[in-house]
């Protein structure tokens, strides 16, 4: 019981660390309803690609970002596409401790959506 009690608080702190740092939230936005390449999501949230590949690899890990669809696009080589999988985090701070509430997104809206083309978006 205590390990199970342990591993929703690491959870819980995860996703309140995620949520409030500016990369992995502009990520969350970013990709909210889209599916968009490590590439795409670096371009347009205007985030190193190294930071990109950490914060994306932070958010799948946790489960707010979700790989929903995969490419071979030159021998061999795979482009993944993410999209963000809840529709809404809540932290509450409830006498005297967090309390974390996610409603994720239904999975027909995940793997519905259909990845953007590089450029197609200004």
């Amino acid at each position: 019981m205590k390990n199970r009690m342990e591993a929703e608080v690491n959870t819980e702190n995860t996703v309140v660390r995620l949520v409030a740092d500016e990369y992995a939230s502009k990520i969350l936005r970013t990709t909210y309803g889209q599916a968009l390449s490590v590439q795409q999501i670096s371009k347009q949230c205007s985030i190193p690609i190294a930071v990109a590949y950490r914060r994306v690899g932070m958010l799948e890990k946790a489960g707010l970002l979700r790989c929903v669809r995969q490419e071979e696009v030159f021998r061999g080589k795979k482009v993944r596409y993410f999209q963000c999988a809840v529709k809404m985090v809540k932290v509450i701070f409830c006498d005297g401790q967090f309390l974390v509430e996610v409603a994720w997104l239904p999975e027909e809206e995940l793997f519905g959506q259909t990845p953007i083309a590089e450029g197609a978006k200004s």
